[in-house]
């Protein structure tokens, strides 16, 4: 059974729209499809399925894929390095970290390259989560 990549992309959007474990979606393959589950959104396409089964795969979060604050990191050593400390202070307040790094990097000019640099390594990371799963995409 294949998935659309986009498919999968927007699942992993989702789940990673709030904290972790607020949003979820599991890819089941014997259904050939990926159901949602949010409380906070009152939304449960789960119902009725038992997703606890082999088929059904949980699709990460993006802190469960180091796609979170560190990949701020990796970014500030990939493309500038002289600016670690400071990123290292605006981490140091876990609730508005991610945003005024994203005002960092704006107010640098550097807003689109931070896009395409964050684009990329959660594509890379996603394709590798569902090749390592046995996961066959279809773009």
């Amino acid at each position: 059974m294949e998935f659309s990549y986009r498919e999968i992309e927007m699942a992993f959007d989702f789940v990673s729209s709030g904290e972790e474990g607020d949003n979820l979606a599991y890819l089941c393959r014997d259904a050939g499809e990926i159901f949602y589950y949010s409380e906070t959104l009152g939304l449960d396409e789960l119902r009725g399925r038992d997703i606890h089964r082999g088929d059904c795969l949980s699709i990460p979060h993006r802190d469960a894929l180091d796609l979170g604050e560190e990949l701020a990191f990796d970014f500030v050593d990939d493309r500038m390095p002289e600016e670690y400390a400071g990123v290292r202070d605006i981490f140091a307040d876990p609730e508005l970290g991610a945003s005024r790094f994203r005002d960092m990097v704006e107010a640098q000019g550097r807003l689109e390259e931070w896009c395409e640099y964050e684009a990329d390594r959660i594509g890379s990371v996603l394709r590798e989560w569902c090749s390592s799963r046995g996961i066959a995409l279809r773009e």
